[in-house]
């Protein structure tokens, strides 16, 4: 299951990345692909709270259900998203004062025969580019509103 690790320096307050990061209303305008999120537990975004979701993925649609793993204010944030493509997402703050250093990890695994039609090499340096474009959106967000 490739992993991937990215890093950037937000200059927002920590506590203002954190709240946008795990807001479910912002996770489409940050996550490539996902295109809803619905179903959510009432104490979303608590550790163990669970959601449904659809994604999109090279054109082929997907739902699924997800759940919040790890939830610790304005340090860490883990989510898992379960379908066809199993993927976890994690985020990291580390306080700088009137910045923030944010890291996201991203690891994925594409199962069984549809896992076989792919070149992984292929799919991680994708996922790599992703993993900085979904930074970009994050800190453009914090950044200016």
């Amino acid at each position: 299951m490739p992993e991937i690790k990215e890093s950037i320096v937000i200059k927002s307050p920590v506590s203002k990345v954190f709240e946008f990061i795990t807001n479910p209303d912002n996770w489409s305008r940050y996550i490539t692909n996902l295109v809803e999120v619905k179903d959510m537990s009432p104490d979303m975004p608590a550790r163990g709270s669970t959601f449904t979701y659809k994604y999109k993925i090279m054109g082929f649609n997907f739902e699924g259900k997800g759940s919040v793993t790890e939830n610790v204010k304005d340090k860490i944030f883990r989510l898992s998203f379960e379908s066809v493509v199993p993927i976890s997402e994690g985020y990291e703050f580390l306080d700088r004062g009137d910045s923030t250093e944010f890291f996201f990890y991203l690891k994925f695994g594409i199962p069984g025969p549809m896992g076989a039609l792919f070149d992984n090499r292929l799919i991680e340096k994708l996922s790599i580019m992703d993993a900085k474009n979904i930074l970009e959106k994050i800190k453009t967000a914090c950044e200016w509103s």
